[in-house]
């Protein structure tokens, strides 16, 4: 814990905002920005490894960091959320998982597996296998209105990591600091609107997505806010990079310098609209071609977003793609286009911002539940 508060106290960001009535939308920068990717992505977090000490300590912080900006806690009386996994071992001389690809590619797995269990108050053991506690973070901005408030739109991101390999630790800078980034930036600026919009905005950091967006998960089946009052997720992962030379193959997708992917499947027309609109004033362009349940490489269905998906909430994800730096010691801090970022995220919080303040909910006419019927 002394570890905790000394890095809390040397690096933590002092970029509160200063006046109430500027313009909110200045209020995200890319200084501020930058200096809240710069304490994630730290090597001295060893790459935010779930269950790990540097987890804890970006959970802390993120959360020290949402307490200052003025956001309410959303459990009660406390910002995080815990919930449990258990690891499943496998003997990798006995036991292994082999994926098959369409190109007839082989991956075997023999690291372990996890599933989601009952909640304890730490660590433990159940049947003689590791059982971690984890925590999701969460604080909300309670909307104006006296009926809308109950409603919720949620923006999330994940703030977990891969950890060290060997000696080189992952940081993660891009993966995701960057979303995690964008969601406390983006919570000043909501905070110095002088009226807060008619809705309340959730804003979600959870943990647990390398292993499987177990964190996310966690938050759909125990939810802080009832699902059916939730009118949307806005998700952001990986928001900082801009395409380079290496990422060009089909693997390998990346946005240049003024585009970003914006993946979703169609769940409504309303909330396309309302992107259409933004993109037509933001200075990004956003492209859609990585959307959709049949894309090869199936980003729609590897973040946090989709655990929403499935309880027919409907989803933007936002992300500048798949760096060949992507899950290794490359992604660091170094790399990230800190002015992209900044107009990313702008554009997602004029997104959020119109959403939260329509006088009708979003309607939700392609919802998941009516996929099986339809395909």
């Amino acid at each position: 814990m002394y570890l905790i508060a000394m890095i809390l106290t040397v690096m933590a960001p002092v970029s509160l905002f200063s006046q109430k009535n500027q313009n909110s939308i200045n209020q995200i920068t890319s200084s501020d920005i930058e200096s809240y990717v710069t304490f994630l992505a730290s090597p001295l977090l060893k790459g935010r490894m779930n269950g790990e000490e540097g987890l804890e300590i970006a959970a802390q912080y993120i959360a020290s960091q949402a307490k200052l900006t003025g956001l309410k806690p959303a459990n009660g009386t406390s910002y995080f959320q815990p919930y449990a996994v258990m690891k499943k071992t496998m003997d990798p001389n006995k036991t292994k998982v082999q994926i098959i690809s369409n190109g007839k590619d082989t991956i075997t797995v023999k690291e372990p597996m996890y599933q989601l269990v009952p909640t304890g108050p730490s660590d433990f053991t159940l049947d003689g296998e590791v059982v971690k506690v984890l925590n999701n973070v969460a604080g909300y901005i309670e909307g104006s209105d006296s009926v809308l408030k109950n409603e919720i739109v949620v923006f999330s991101s994940h703030y977990d990591h891969i950890g060290a390999s060997g000696s080189k630790v992952n940081t993660g800078a891009d993966d995701d600091a960057s979303g995690c980034a964008a969601l406390l930036s983006m919570a000043e600026a909501f905070q110095s609107l002088e009226k807060k919009p008619l809705r309340s905005i959730l804003f979600l950091w959870v943990s647990g997505e390398e292993i499987g967006l177990y964190g996310s998960k966690s938050y759909v089946d125990n939810p802080l806010f009832p699902l059916e009052k939730t009118v949307a997720d806005l998700n952001m992962d990986m928001i900082g990079r801009v395409k380079g030379v290496a990422d060009s193959t089909k693997e390998n997708p990346m946005s240049g310098t003024n585009t970003v992917f914006v993946i979703t499947d169609n769940q409504s027309k309303d909330l396309w609209s309302i992107a259409d609109e933004i993109d037509k004033k933001s200075p990004l362009d956003f492209d859609y071609s990585l959307s959709g349940r049949d894309h090869p490489l199936q980003l729609f269905a590897r973040s946090d977003h989709y655990n929403f998906v499935e309880k027919d909430i409907p989803v933007l994800f936002f992300t500048t793609g798949l760096h060949t730096d992507y899950h290794t010691p490359g992604d660091v801090v170094e790399k990230i286009d800190f002015k992209k970022m900044e107009m990313v995220t702008r554009t997602m919080f004029e997104i959020g911002l119109t959403v939260a303040n329509r006088k009708t909910r979003l309607i939700v006419d392609n919802p998941f539940s009516s996929w099986g019927k339809s395909k």
